[in-house]
């Protein structure tokens, strides 16, 4: 909308200097007339001027740096996308609950039932020893060990939710810094719902570690049940650039 009446500011105060040109050729019945005239003369000539700094130092600059790094920022959203979406895969699978059933999606209430589903422990391996009884320790094999994990973001393994949610974290706020050093060629809307997204799965994280030293049997947490929606708001802002990445043809220069 602002762009919008930029040019049309900008095609009025042409018209006018055009005009103006013409108008100057009738006599005017007095100098009022005649001084408003070339007021508006000026003032459109001003606005024209101003018009053209802002095309060679604001959007040339602007649409070339964004023609530059547009596909590594898409890329890089995208990235962070298939890391948030692996994470909520996983979610679904243990909690039995799917929050993307039918669009619109009832985040309201789909979130909280997938939260207080979902197992704080996934990891069914025995891990107290009786300290009473003799301990015979078998090598570590490690390919076993990878695989026994249960959580799997992307390539990696992880035994505990709160490692997971660790490693998600971690990229979110490594991507946020990217996108705020490019944040001239990056939507204002994303950027916040980045932030949104760090905030919401750093609050999953310390609810993660607390209900798992605590023996918690699922996340029914009245607090992270509301603040979790955001994470799937901002998930939803990254399937876009899922879509871009996918599809070369949907970004413009």
């Amino acid at each position: 909308m602002r762009i919008l009446l930029i040019w049309a500011a900008l095609i009025i105060a042409v018209l006018y200097v055009v005009v103006h040109q013409f108008l100057l050729q009738i006599p005017a019945n007095g100098n009022w007339q005649y001084n408003l005239g070339m007021l508006f003369q000026a003032l459109s000539l001003s606005y024209i001027a101003a018009f053209l700094f802002y095309l060679v130092h604001n959007l040339y600059p602007y649409l070339r740096a964004k023609k530059k790094y547009e596909p590594v920022i898409i890329k890089e959203l995208n990235d962070l996308w298939e890391i948030c979406d692996s994470l909520t895969y996983m979610m679904s699978h243990y909690s039995k609950v799917t929050v993307y059933i039918s669009w619109p999606y009832d985040y309201k209430n789909s979130v909280p039932e997938q939260l207080q589903n979902l197992p704080v422990k996934v990891n069914n391996k025995e891990t107290e020893i009786n300290s009473d009884q003799e301990e015979h320790i078998l090598p570590s094999d490690k390919e076993f060990d990878e695989k026994s994990k249960p959580l799997t973001i992307r390539e990696l393994k992880f035994d505990k939710w709160s490692e997971a949610i660790e490693y998600v974290s971690s990229n979110i706020n490594n991507t946020l810094n990217k996108v705020l050093k490019l944040k001239d060629v990056v939507e204002e809307e994303t950027i916040l719902k980045i932030f949104d997204l760090e905030k919401s799965i750093n609050e999953f994280r310390i609810v993660a570690k607390i209900y798992e030293d605590a023996n918690k049997k699922t996340f029914r947490n009245g607090y992270l049940e509301k603040k979790f929606i955001k994470f799937y708001e901002g998930l939803e802002e990254l399937r876009k650039y899922n879509k871009k990445y996918n599809d070369p043809q949907k970004i413009k220069n």
